[in-house]
Parts: structure tokens; sequence; C-alpha cells
């Protein structure tokens, strides 16, 4: 893990210029507004993303269109060079959330993520894998009916999953972070099993 004290928008920009370092396939993206920046970010670099294969982290169900991550990227998403729709692999609207995953893991690589961006929930969730969230089916996904916040349903990957990633971007900003943020470096965090990760760079404007 490197930890790097950096501001907001700093952060976003060497976000997106991660891409022309890592010249990925498949990459994860948070939701949130950390993803939607960052999103926003990557039309300001030289990058075609024709052949690039987009995932979410999680997905809010049982909600409006306007509250599901899908909807609040996808309309940055389509304004990149060369961006293809039919390369979005989104988490299905499904009662059953066993059915929400069942197409996109057909796009999966089998060698896991180029690239995963994550944001740090202020009670220490990361993309909708929360404290109460119980492992699926398929072991790479999750899913609570209990988040902490509305909308309530969040289906997930797995963090033990995305921490392969052959590269991991965490962004924590905000002073509203901090104790969730010392929690997960000291190890008394939901997730900090991944600060023992080397692709895992934690931007934020925390001392930590």
């Amino acid at each position: 893990m490197e930890i790097i004290n950096i501001d907001f928008k700093e952060a976003v920009i060497q976000s997106a210029h991660l891409f022309e370092d890592v010249l990925p396939q498949q990459v994860c993206l948070t939701g949130g507004n950390f993803g939607l920046q960052l999103v926003k970010g990557l039309k300001k670099i030289n990058y075609n993303f024709s052949s690039v294969d987009f995932f979410l982290t999680d997905e809010r169900l049982h909600c409006s269109k306007n509250d599901q991550n899908l909807n609040l990227l996808m309309r940055e998403l389509e304004k990149l060079k060369n961006f293809q729709v039919n390369n979005f692999h989104a988490f299905q609207q499904t009662e059953n959330p066993e059915s929400s995953y069942k197409e996109l893991v057909k796009k999966i690589s089998p060698s896991f993520f180029d690239v995963t961006i994550l944001s740090l929930g202020d009670d220490g969730h990361l993309a909708g894998h929360f404290a109460n969230s119980h492992p699926l089916e398929d072991k790479r996904f999750c899913y609570t009916s209990d988040a902490k916040k509305a909308p309530n349903s969040r289906i997930s990957f797995n963090l033990d999953f995305l921490i392969k990633s052959k590269q991991v971007v965490l962004a924590i900003f905000g002073e509203e972070k901090k104790n969730a943020a010392q929690d997960l470096i000291n190890g008394q965090g939901i997730h900090s099993s991944i600060c023992k990760s080397p692709t895992l760079k934690v931007f934020t404007d925390i001392n930590l």
C-alpha cells in the first residue's frame, strides 16, 4: 500500500493519467462523487476507450433510476473518446440479487481487473460491500438489503476479489471520513485486510 497526501482535484487528475500508464482493458469504477469526477477527468486525456470494458464496483437495487450508479455514470462515459456502450457491463435491476450479475460475469477476465477505483464510505464500507453484506452463490459478489444509507439494497463485487486487481486506487476525502480511514489503516476497519496489498494506492487529504 502506498499513501499519497493530495487534494481531491489532483487525485482525479492522477487517477485519470493512470489509464495512460497501465493501458487497461478492464476497469471497475466506483459510483459516487469520485467516480463521477474521474469519468469527467478521463475526457481530458488522450486515450482511445474503444477497447476498454467498464464495470461498476457495485449497484443500488430496488430504487429509482436517478439513484442507480449506472445512470449516474453513463451520461459522462458516453462522452469519452470512442466509448462503446456495449463495453459497459452493469448489474441488472432484478428482484433476486443472484440474477443481477449473471450476464456481466461472462465478460470478466480470468486474470482480474486491470484497474479498480474505490472510495471509502464514512462507515468504512468500500464499493457496496458493507459490514452486513453476505456472499452470494458466486463468491466474487455480495449483497445486503439493509445498507446504512438509502437505497438500502446493494449488490457489489466482494472486496477480496477487487483487491486482486492489477492496480487499485482508493480515494479518501473529507474530514467526515477521518475515523473510518484511521480504522482502515490501523487494522480495525471492515476491510483493513486490503492494506496488505502492494497494488493499492491511497489518495487522501487526511493525515494518516
